[in-house]
């Protein structure tokens, strides 16, 4: 995880500090049915590193605005609602049962391709389908969860 973050990031400090709150993230989810708990981790880091990467581009803005301020106060006006996370815990929840539900094949290229982000050569060496077959077992894939997610977007 310290490779990946660091090649993204191209600072290792900053590196170690993203998957510390990876590790964070992941110790604080209740929901013990993670299929992949290391894609889960991976994936974890990866939006940390875009959300850093995002901060960065735009600067330090938001904490100039804030110097004055409580850093408690603060935290407490930026933290989600209750309400905002228990929808993503059931958005979650949603996403692994349209997952799950995706025939054995499709579920395979799809969690090989999006959550551990191997090329279609990967995939295609590992599974033994053609490129075309991975094409269509990952739209498949796609619209059926598009379709069960369709009520959490």
């Amino acid at each position: 995880m310290l490779r990946l973050a660091g090649r993204k990031l191209g600072n290792s400090e900053e590196a170690k500090d993203i998957v510390q709150e990876a590790f964070v993230r992941v110790a604080t989810v209740r929901d013990q049915s993670i299929a992949d708990p290391p894609a889960f981790l991976r994936t974890i880091v990866i939006n940390l590193v875009r959300d850093h990467q995002r901060r960065r581009r735009t600067g330090d803005a938001e904490l100039d605005l804030h110097a004055g301020q409580d850093p408690v106060e603060w935290v407490r006006e930026h933290s989600p609602s209750v309400e905002h996370v228990i929808y993503q815990r059931q958005r979650l929840q949603a996403f692994e049962q349209a997952v799950k539900s995706l025939p054995a094949r499709s579920r395979e290229v799809f969690i090989l391709r999006k959550l551990h982000g191997n090329t279609h050569d990967q995939i295609a060496a590992r599974t033994g389908l053609s490129k075309a077959a991975i094409e269509k077992h990952l739209y498949r894939a796609m619209m059926a969860c598009r379709d069960l997610m369709k009520d959490y977007d």
